[in-house]
């Protein structure tokens, strides 16, 4: 092999190099995203659920005041719908990841369950 065929074989081990790096850093970047997008549905969920025990307590306190009352149970009766959605929306994120995770090679997921809290959080 002459030295220009050498230089060019060398230049083409960078190159694939290069975008095998690209290639594992964009996996990293969506399995990062992924685990976010499960980290915000399951915020949002406590959240909502925050909220709808705050109902609950003010509910308890402001029974003689029935225009108050009707407010704040049609505040919970949104915040129930509002639940199921995000319910919903976290089961998906949770899919997404462990998908994410099945794409780069990752077959075991019992610590996506202790990190996130699933069972609880869900």
């Amino acid at each position: 092999m002459d030295m220009q065929s050498l230089l060019m074989a060398r230049r083409r081990g960078h190159t694939l190099h290069a975008v095998e790096n690209e290639i594992a850093q964009e996996k990293a970047n969506a399995l990062g995203r992924a685990g976010m997008r499960l980290e915000e549905a399951l915020e949002a969920l406590k959240r909502v659920r925050d909220s709808l025990s705050e109902i609950d307590r003010r509910l308890q306190q402001c029974e003689d005041r029935p225009e108050e009352v009707d407010l704040l149970r049609e505040a919970h009766a949104k915040l129930v719908v509002d639940l199921g959605v995000l319910r919903e929306r976290a089961d998906l994120a949770h899919q997404f990841l462990i998908i994410q995770r099945e794409a780069v090679g990752v077959r075991h997921h019992a610590d996506v369950e202790r990190c996130y809290r699933i069972t609880e959080r869900l």
